[in-house]
């Protein structure tokens, strides 16, 4: 690229050639240096997912996490931490190569968006939840090996405790939604999902049991996504997302249905506890309000009415005169009553 000389730079060159002095036609690096930085984009794989859908993938499965903790620790009798350490794309083929192999692996079908995830656990942490299970301290085995098949069916547990925690969180997203184990194996290259070159997320999950730890690895495909992408968004937490009358006339009749307590409250009065320890059956216990006033009802503990007793066909009952306008009022002051 060349560089633009004013007119001033134009007559100092031609002047300096004139005299016979030397020239620097070096030009400084700095004024040429770029404003932007190049930002590498490899058009054979682009992202399938934006930064937003992996933010609130990521937020999505942080709960998970904190939830499966939990879970996991009660079906243990163990101290299990689980923490999210990393959401990325990838291709298919690129996480196949990151497993071990052997490992446990399994097929998920996800209904009712007809598709298929993978869920990885690793061998170093496999074998000491099985040794857990059948009563050992849980150790890790110093060769690691296939897993058998009563093996692969203890897992059995700690898969479906993991799926009941995964729907919990994506039901946020898809109503009804639902995790199916189709395949186990202890060889993932045995098995392909997607394409090799298909894109897919990739979310990996540590687990600390003790003083073993070890991975886990759940493999969403893009294309799984790609049907309710526009559903991938931290709106739905903020409280932004639209509210249809439907929904609203649903909330509704739930709320009308709820049980509330309401009390009536007849008087308030103060005693020592010297004359509450000498009340005897048929002492009389004055209050300060007379039998015409009106008394306070509160609903859920707050007071919202003011009404006057009596008896409604041979029964003792509450007649409602008026609302209690502000909170705090004072007991029977309303002019209404």
């Amino acid at each position: 690229m060349a560089e633009i000389l004013s007119q001033e730079e134009v007559d100092a060159l031609l002047a300096a050639l004139q005299k016979g002095e030397e020239i620097d036609l070096e030009v400084s690096s700095d004024k040429f240096s770029p404003t932007k930085t190049a930002v590498l984009y490899n058009f054979k794989r682009p992202d399938r997912i934006s930064k937003d859908q992996l933010r609130f993938l990521q937020f999505l499965h942080d709960r998970f996490a904190r939830n499966f903790s939990s879970v996991l620790s009660t079906y243990l009798r163990s101290i299990v931490e689980v923490d999210l350490v990393s959401i990325e794309q990838i291709t298919y083929s690129e996480f196949l190569m990151s497993l071990p192999d052997p490992t446990f692996f399994c097929v998920l079908g996800v209904y009712p968006l007809e598709a298929k995830i993978a869920i990885e656990i690793n061998p170093g942490l496999v074998f000491p939840i099985i040794d857990r299970l059948l009563g050992g301290e849980g150790e890790a085995i110093e060769e690691v090996r296939p897993l058998t098949d009563l093996e692969m069916d203890l897992m059995d547990g700690v898969i479906n405790r993991a799926l009941e925690e995964l729907e919990k969180v994506w039901e946020t997203v898809v109503e009804d939604i639902e995790f199916v184990v189709e395949v186990k194996e202890s060889s993932p290259h045995l098995i392909q999902i997607v394409a090799p070159n298909e894109v897919v997320v990739l979310i990996t999950f540590e687990i600390r049991i003790g003083e073993v730890k070890g991975m886990m690895n759940i493999c969403i495909p893009a294309i799984a996504l790609e049907p309710i992408s526009s559903q991938l968004g931290l709106e739905m937490f903020t409280g932004t997302k639209t509210i249809s009358e439907e929904d609203r006339r649903k909330v509704l009749g739930h709320i009308e249905r709820a049980l509330v307590e309401i009390e009536a409250i007849l008087g308030r009065t103060t005693l020592t506890v010297e004359e509450i320890l000498d009340l005897e059956e048929g002492d009389v216990v004055c209050l300060p309000n007379f039998v015409d006033a009106p008394i306070v009802l509160t609903v859920g503990g707050v007071e919202k009415f003011y009404g006057m007793i009596g008896l409604y066909k041979g029964r003792k009952a509450v007649k409602i005169k008026s609302t209690v306008e502000e909170k705090g009022e004072g007991y029977g002051n309303s002019e209404n009553n």
